[in-house]
């Protein structure tokens, strides 16, 4: 018995830890609604930001929601606009789209036309 509490309360200290790329970053935490989630961003290749929900919602689904609250919380916490964003209820991997001109700012401007 004391082995399965030791093994249950190993998995539960785990469940908001980054995955390996983001290792040794320290989380930012912010709320957007009723949910909660750790930031940790990684600029390398890319401007990647990790979400993680660290708070208990019943039944919440990245489809509806949850996927939309992190990319406010994302968008509030680094002011850059999110480019994709793929995961879980629980875990979500964001692309950044920092220094690159909007598509709609780009749309407004129009071509540029050499004379």
């Amino acid at each position: 018995m004391k082995r399965f509490a030791l093994i249950a309360l190993a998995a539960l200290a785990a469940c908001n830890a980054p995955s390996m790329h983001f290792a040794g970053i320290e989380a930012v935490r912010v709320t957007v609604m009723e949910s909660t989630f750790e930031l940790r961003r990684r600029q390398d290749r890319w401007d990647l930001v990790e979400a993680i929900r660290v708070n208990a919602e019943y039944a919440p689904r990245l489809s509806q929601q949850l996927g939309r609250r992190a990319e406010i919380a994302i968008e509030r916490t680094y002011g850059c606009p999110v480019d994709e964003i793929w995961g879980d209820a629980t875990k979500m991997l964001a692309i950044l789209k920092c220094g690159e001109p909007d598509d709609l700012a780009r749309i407004g401007t129009g071509p540029k036309v050499r004379i």
